[in-house]
């Protein structure tokens, strides 16, 4: 009878074990992704039912094949139990304690591990293991995630190499030629046109006290050949545009200040007039801007400081001290050494000043257009497209974004490419960017898209390997697709 009455309880403790055991903990919010050269691990979960004696040990493991990776283990304890370990010292199972009154709560769990090689391709495991007053159970494992990618090896449709864009044969002529200019260059004209004249101008000379141009002065026939090609250049280039001609006359500092007034005021005039007449651009006044630049005391003093001359500091602090209407400036510089400087620069520095001053050409180009319409291949050889048609429809928008993606804005990135919904390379890109940010699940969902659309459409634009490529990876181009202009 005593036998018998054991064998009752016993079966009675087992039966109050499974009764007071907790539900079936489920993890919900798996999250799973490679962060540098770590995974990082992540779950939720749910405590519906815990008994105040009983504890419950959560054990994620990550495995491909025979490779596994035990993560740091969580444990949940009723109160009572909690108070019952603490007292006697049992301290290895340490975490979260939970009161019959906070039910049900959420375990927040999180797991950092080395990056391997196997980990390409992974799946999550947890087990759990419910220990009560006088039993313990062990539960079949639960897979989280099966055969989950970690990595991605992408070769994106476009290339990266947008910001490596071909010169024109114009913007190649400008790097040439200090006249001409990028109108982005021209809010800066006044300061290029009066302190960096040898920088960003080209003169044409004229003979003492004449404004007539003059083909027989060295310089003058080969700058007029000159803006005469630069005028052609924007013509024939179909995205360019003539936007601003810029020119400062100037007369020598000697005679009168109102006959070099005027006769500086006559060389801009003569200037603009010949390249109206004789050189294959717009008859358009409003694309000039003249200056009057008088006398050029700046370009003499110029000349003077980087000369070696006799005098040259008593020469630098008479021009300093007058201004251009104060005709006691010339009397001092002809008075000054019995008048050996002044004939000095009379000869060396003069000549160089008896001229229309400096021309400045600006150009625009419509970039944006012809990012879309230029298309270079394996060759070198440059290709003018239709930008509408199905094909290359949404190039431009993807250059674009190719230009924050190399830059790391990714954010960016992706509001250009968010409104091109139908376009699978546009979809790659955003995949790319999730990925380059880290974000695997959202990464894997455009990129498999992206493959979809491309095999419906019997392209090849997404590659998704569970290949590693190192956190450095960079984004590969398949195909010779080059702008032909800065974007």
């Amino acid at each position: 009878m005593k036998r018998a009455l054991t064998a009752i309880l016993s079966l009675f403790s087992v039966a109050q074990l499974w009764a007071a055991a907790p539900e079936k903990l489920t993890p919900e919010n798996t999250k799973i992704r490679k962060v540098d050269q770590n995974v990082e691990v992540s779950f939720d979960v749910t405590v519906d039912k815990l008994k105040p004696n009983y504890k419950v040990v959560i054990s994620p493991v990550l495995y491909n094949g025979t490779n596994r990776q035990a993560l740091d283990e969580t444990v949940v304890t009723g109160k009572r139990r909690s108070l019952y370990e603490t007292r006697n010292r049992e301290t290895a199972d340490k975490g979260t304690a939970i009161a019959r009154k906070e039910l049900p709560a959420t375990i927040r769990y999180r797991a950092i591990v080395p990056y391997r090689d196997w980990m390409s391709s992974v799946s999550l495991a947890v087990g759990q293991t419910v220990t009560g007053c006088c039993s313990e159970e062990t539960r079949a494992d639960r897979i989280l995630a099966a055969d989950k990618l970690l990595y991605y090896e992408i070769d994106p449709a476009f290339g990266t190499v947008p910001l490596e864009y071909q010169l024109t044969e114009l913007e190649k002529y400008s790097l040439e030629n200090p006249f001409l200019h990028p109108v982005e260059d021209y809010p800066n004209r006044y300061d290029i046109l009066f302190n960096e004249r040898d920088k960003g101008t080209s003169v044409v000379q004229f003979k003492v006290g004449s404004h007539m141009i003059d083909m027989n002065i060295p310089g003058n026939k080969e700058l007029l050949n000159a803006v005469g090609k630069a005028f052609r250049l924007i013509l024939d280039d179909p995205n360019a545009s003539l936007k601003q001609i810029v020119i400062a006359g100037y007369a020598s500092p000697e005679g009168s200040l109102a006959f070099n007034t005027a006769l500086a005021q006559k060389r801009a005039e003569s200037f603009k007039n010949y390249l109206q007449h004789n050189l294959d651009m717009p008859q358009d006044d409003k694309l000039f801007e003249l200056y009057n630049g008088r006398e050029d005391w700046d370009g003499l003093r110029r000349l003077v400081a980087a000369s070696d001359m006799e005098y040259r500091q008593e020469v630098l602090d008479i021009i300093d001290s007058y201004t251009i209407e104060q005709e006691e400036r010339k009397t001092k510089l002809k008075q000054l050494a019995e008048g050996k400087p002044y004939a000095y620069m009379l000869d060396s520095f003069y000549p160089s000043l008896r001229n229309a001053g400096y021309l400045q050409v600006y150009y625009d180009i419509d970039r944006t257009a012809s990012i879309a319409t230029a298309v270079t291949d394996e060759n070198g050889r440059t290709t003018w497209i239709d930008p509408d048609s199905p094909e290359n429809i949404g190039v431009t928008l993807i250059n674009k974004a190719m230009k924050h993606m190399t830059a790391g804005d990714y954010e960016t990135a992706l509001k250009e490419l968010e409104t091109q919904r139908d376009n699978p390379a546009a979809q790659n890109y955003i995949g790319v960017c999730f990925m380059m940010k880290g974000d695997y699940d959202q990464a894997e969902t455009f990129l498999r898209k992206a493959e979809k659309m491309e095999t419906n459409t019997h392209r090849s634009t997404s590659n998704i390997s569970a290949k590693p490529n190192g956190s450095n990876s960079k984004v590969h181009p398949n195909r010779k697709y080059r702008p032909r202009h800065r974007q």
